[in-house]
């Protein structure tokens, strides 16, 4: 791969700048050569004709033609190359502050299409399926219905296509004509009518991350050889910053997230729900806030009779339960050990506590391993509902409040919804 310093040395071999200068040369050096060859003519063959003349004035301007104005066309592929790669380089800095994969994925696209000059442009990004094998998952388009490719994947196989090829090899390729080549899934082709376009690699510190499809299905501009070059350089970049971006929103994500039950954690709950409380202090919004804790019946005894990994087990089921019971305004959240909390936006007492129930009943009926052990033969939970703002102004308030209600289950026989009130 030519690199910029290696294109800028090459820019300086040369010494045409431009047509004007190309043409002067033509001329310099077709008249010396001319002179030199009418002398050599007339002393060693014979007599000069103005046939004769023209004819080599003709050959030799050809022949000095050909020679600069090759030069002079890679002068000009060169200077478009070395100017793409200073934005390139340009770019680089711009994408390596952004952390978020959102805001590096609209970064690429302006880029690709105002600067490189792309009409379309899709992004897959590796990813790997249920049963653990890998494929390439769309995540954006430009120029394109991403509706119209969302769900359209490609295994790992380079026999069915030149995308999954592609990153295999990790080498770029530029199809000329889709619909007659072999390496090409002619249904891909048919559904976006692609006829010629660059597939191109992620890659980063030796992995495939992904792969970049660009054509120009409107302007028609050809895609050659030397555009791969900048092409390259900017895809190598887009790779490790969107791997980079994945990793920190990895981090933050961990940074929210029990790592056990895979609902919020304490901390972030708590957070929020103190926001939400503020949020509605302002706008003085009342009774529009519902908490429910929860506490898993016997844990102890589950755990100490089945072992601690089927407690985890269980743990992880009545999390699931409790994410598919709520609305996405809802947050559900490991309060700590078995213990659960959700928190209701927009949701009164007389709410809360019929989601309370049915959450009650879910578990209840839910297929738990080893339940039968447990007393009573089930595994049950209590609930302990409380509602902003006639139950605590502040979230520490709506907490106790909530908790006194678990409590109140506990010790009237538990599986129950209790609520406490204020105190």
């Amino acid at each position: 791969m030519i690199s910029l310093k290696k294109i800028k040395e090459m820019l300086a071999s040369f010494k045409i700048a431009n047509k004007e200068e190309m043409f002067k040369r033509i001329l310099t050096f077709g008249t010396v050569y001319l002179v030199f060859f009418l002398i050599f003519y007339r002393f060693f063959v014979g007599t000069i004709t103005l046939e004769l003349v023209l004819v080599w004035i003709l050959v030799a301007s050809v022949s000095f033609f050909r020679v600069d104005w090759w030069n002079y066309t890679q002068i000009s592929n060169l200077t478009k190359i070395n100017k793409q790669l200073n934005y390139v380089e340009q770019l680089t800095t711009a994408l390596r502050s952004s952390t978020k994969t959102e805001d590096v994925l609209k970064l690429v696209m302006k880029n690709l299409t105002e600067e490189l000059k792309y009409d379309r442009v899709i992004i897959y990004s590796m990813e790997t399926d249920e049963k653990k094998k890998e494929l390439l998952k769309p995540i954006t388009a430009f120029g394109i219905d991403f509706n119209m490719i969302k769900d359209y994947f490609f295994k790992l196989d380079k026999a069915l296509d030149i995308v999954p090829r592609v990153a295999i090899e990790r080498k770029g390729y530029i199809i000329k004509n889709a619909q007659d080549d072999y390496r090409c899934s002619q249904e891909f082709v048919n559904m976006l009518g692609l006829k010629e376009y660059v597939v191109i690699p992620l890659v980063t510190k030796g992995v495939t991350v992904g792969v970049l499809l660009a054509d120009n299905f409107i302007n028609k501009r050809a895609i050659e050889e030397i555009d791969l070059v900048p092409l390259t350089s900017f895809s190598n970049q887009v790779a490790m910053t969107i791997e980079n971006a994945k990793l920190y929103e990895k981090v933050e994500y961990l940074a929210i997230i029990d790592g056990l039950t895979n609902v919020y954690n304490h901390r972030y709950f708590m957070e929020n729900l103190k926001a939400e409380i503020e949020r509605m202090s302002r706008y003085e919004k009342e009774g529009m806030l519902s908490v429910i804790m929860i506490d898993v019946d016997h844990f102890k005894h589950y755990n100490d009779t089945n072992g601690h990994m089927s407690g985890d087990a269980v743990l992880i089921e009545v999390g699931q339960i409790l994410k598919n019971l709520t609305r996405k305004v809802d947050m559900v959240a490991r309060y700590g050990g078995e213990e659960f909390v959700i928190m209701l936006p927009a949701t009164q007492k007389e709410g809360a506590k019929i989601l309370a129930e049915r959450i009650r009943i879910a578990i209840e009926d839910y297929p738990f391993e080893f339940k039968a052990r447990q007393p009573n033969g089930k595994l049950t939970i209590s609930l302990g509902v409380s509602t902003y703002p006639e139950d605590g102004v502040t979230e520490e308030a709506l907490i106790d409040t909530a908790d006194r209600g678990l409590y109140m289950s506990k010790t009237s026989g538990r599986n129950k919804v209790s609520v406490a009130g204020p105190k």
